[in-house]
């Protein structure tokens, strides 16, 4: 099995953050999502479907409907979901069910509530024991994290003058960050939200939580979290206020990057997830007479949960693709053939060996000539180098 280097994190300097200025008062995942290699039997969608019909009975679009699974009792909605024909749900997860047609056919949001009380890993095991009696499983390695969200939630009772229409302008991301996906959103010269990066890979977010609780969530259950991390004294006169929190939400594809998508990986290297997110989408101190925002030391916010992480790299770069290694060469022998005799269809406008053998000869001398050969086979390299282990 090849062995990979981790990275080193950039050579960025980390403000200070008195406790006076901000402090942490809880830090946790906040929502998990979760792809499940299962397939509903046929008594789960006979169920599911009745209750289904149920549910529209009471309202087309909003209706909902009692079913029980496993001795637990969930909610099922009139209509299910993209990609998804049936949603179910609890008070601490929600499950969304496919047809018998694909075998990734569920796939399962771990609610913040939950989280926060239960834990992840006690989640998944109520989950998996309602789900298998009534799927089938379809891989060995059935679970695979599709998103992640990290949060910290800090008292900062000041920050509320540093988040004004612009801040973001003292933002760092690489260059692969389009322009629009980094913005500040508020009413009148009060902004809320400081947004960095996109739903496609990574996105780190930055808002008032207090505000969010009482204009949307309701999620008061953190008030009493909160005022325990403070010492067990309230400092505000009624419902708090000025608890900011930074979220960082790992998506699909960035995970995927970093061969970092079963649970119990992402949960053994979350530090490290978290330190690149925050010094890849940080915001900044400009610093009077340094042009180079680069070299900018980190907002206190930025760095106080650096800190927390207590990270010092990030994780390897490169997929890597994991099974028999005699299967995938076939695999890949057969694609060749089917894409030389497509190309000489479309070339010549049908079939001959005579032919086919010269686009051969010119897909080989492209291979020789490619200025990036040898890259591209470490990279390959890299990508099959645990092709064998089981996993």
């Amino acid at each position: 099995m090849g062995v990979q280097t981790m990275r080193k994190l950039p050579d960025v300097k980390l403000s200070p953050c008195p406790t006076q200025y901000a402090q942490i008062v809880a830090q946790g995942w906040d929502s998990i999502q979760e792809a499940y290699a299962l397939r509903p039997t046929p008594l789960l969608v006979d169920l599911l479907e009745i209750a289904q019909a149920k549910a529209q009975a009471v309202d087309e679009s909003d209706g909902i409907a009692d079913v029980e699974l496993g001795g637990h009792v969930f909610k099922v909605s009139a209509r299910g979901a993209k990609r998804y024909r049936y949603r179910i749900e609890n008070d601490d997860f929600i499950i969304l069910i496919g047809t018998q047609k694909h075998d990734w056919a569920i796939s399962v949001r771990y609610l913040a509530a939950g989280l926060w009380e239960h834990g992840w890993q006690a989640l998944r095991e109520r989950v998996l024991e309602v789900l298998r009696p009534v799927t089938i499983q379809c891989k060995r390695d059935c679970v695979r994290v599709t998103r992640a969200d990290w949060c910290f939630d800090f008292y900062a009772p000041t920050l509320v003058n540093e988040v004004y229409p612009g801040a973001v302008a003292n933002v760092v991301v690489h260059s692969s960050v389009k322009k629009f996906e980094t913005q500040t959103v508020g009413i009148g010269d009060r902004s809320q939200t400081i947004t960095i990066g996109s739903r496609s890979s990574l996105q780190v977010q930055l808002y008032d939580k207090t505000r969010e609780i009482t204009e949307q969530s309701g999620k008061t259950w953190l008030y009493p979290v909160w005022i325990a991390a403070l010492g067990g004294k309230s400092p505000w006169e009624s419902r708090p206020r000025d608890v900011w929190r930074l979220e960082i939400r790992f998506f699909r594809q960035f995970l995927k990057d970093r061969n970092c998508r079963l649970p119990h990986e992402v949960q053994a290297d979350r530090d490290r997830l978290v330190a690149e997110a925050l010094f890849k989408r940080r915001w900044v101190v400009p610093q009077e007479g340094d042009q180079h925002r680069q070299r900018w030391p980190m907002h206190a916010i930025w760095s106080e949960a650096c800190r927390q992480s207590g990270a010092t790299e990030m994780l390897p770069l490169g997929r890597k693709v994991t099974g028999r290694r005699n299967e995938l060469t076939e695999l890949a022998v057969r694609q060749i053939s089917g894409s030389i005799r497509s190309a000489t269809v479309l070339r010549f406008g049908d079939y001959n060996e005579t032919r086919a053998r010269a686009l051969l000869r010119r897909a080989h001398e492209q291979i020789a000539e490619d200025p990036r050969h040898q890259d591209k086979v470490e990279a390959a390299r890299v990508r099959y180098s645990d092709v064998d282990e089981a996993r």
